[in-house]
């Protein structure tokens, strides 16, 4: 098969989709020729030794070692190596965040994400060790093994963006009710200076997003507005007006206690423009 007609395969073409970088797209071109290479007798245990280098690459993209080493739950697990590749993949999966924050489920999925790597990763191995068992496997099912192969890769890339996607999910919604106590009160003093008397109707969150995780803590950022009623001068002649104020807002957690939020840097910032134009 021509390496042109192979990479319009819907299996083959939707890995290209997880590659993030040139230089994985290229490595995994060049496994996809080595398939194509039909004269080769071992053209499939070439595939298979450049699609496990391809895969240890990626991981280590998204798990470098130094990075998991400052992860709150890392502790040294083996004499040979600094970073096991169970950690690396758990890392993958859930980043800086500590167990005791995740849900019940994560764990499960993680567990199941590892076993799926590293059952993948002995199939290649397989093949990577030349043998006669694994050496010119027919045409027919050299290509049965290629989208196999091509299908289980992407779906533990997927499976791994779709975990991250829900820890975030779940991690925003633990914190929503703190947020809107924590911003009411905030708006409230930050409003006192528009007026002899400000009254706080409601705050509306436009959203909030996680956006971002270091080892020893949990970067939140959002935006939304604050209605209000503005009140000057005295009880007997005063004037009330009603205003939309906008705002956006920073907050930070510890990344073992995830619901106890504070004001990050500029914490809450009212526009409050408009009144002195």
């Amino acid at each position: 098969m021509k390496l042109k007609k192979l990479r319009l395969i819907p299996e083959v073409a939707q890995l290209y989709s997880h590659l993030e970088s040139d230089f994985e797209k290229e490595i995994y071109t060049a496994a996809l020729r080595n398939y194509c290479s039909m004269g080769n007798p071992i053209r499939f245990n070439n595939f298979a030794f450049v699609m496990r280098e391809l895969l240890t690459k990626v991981v280590d993209r998204l798990a470098p070692t130094e990075d998991v080493k400052r992860a709150k739950w890392y502790s040294k697990e083996s004499e040979d190596y600094e970073v096991t590749r169970k950690q690396q993949l758990k890392f993958c999966a859930q980043g800086y965040f500590v167990d005791s924050v995740l849900p019940d489920w994560v764990e499960k999925e993680v567990d199941e994400f590892i076993k799926e790597y590293l059952k993948l990763y002995r199939k290649l191995n397989q093949f990577t060790h030349i043998s006669e068992k694994y050496k010119g496997l027919s045409p027919k099912k050299a290509f049965s093994f290629l989208k196999d192969l091509v299908i289980t890769f992407s779906a533990i890339l997927s499976t791994l963006s779709d975990v991250k996607s829900d820890i975030t999910k779940e991690i925003e919604s633990e914190i929503h009710d703190i947020v809107f106590n924590k911003l009411m009160f905030e708006s409230h003093e930050a409003l006192i200076e528009l007026s002899s008397q400000t009254i706080v109707e409601g705050i509306n969150i436009e959203g909030y997003w996680l956006s971002r995780v270091e080892p020893d803590c949990i970067i939140f950022e959002g935006e939304g507005y604050v209605e209000c009623e503005l009140n000057y001068g005295s009880k007997h002649d005063g004037v009330s007006m009603s205003h939309d104020v906008p705002f956006s807002f920073s907050l930070i957690s510890n990344i073992e206690k995830v619901a106890e939020l504070n004001f990050y840097e500029q914490g809450m910032y009212l526009d409050n423009s408009i009144f002195y134009e």
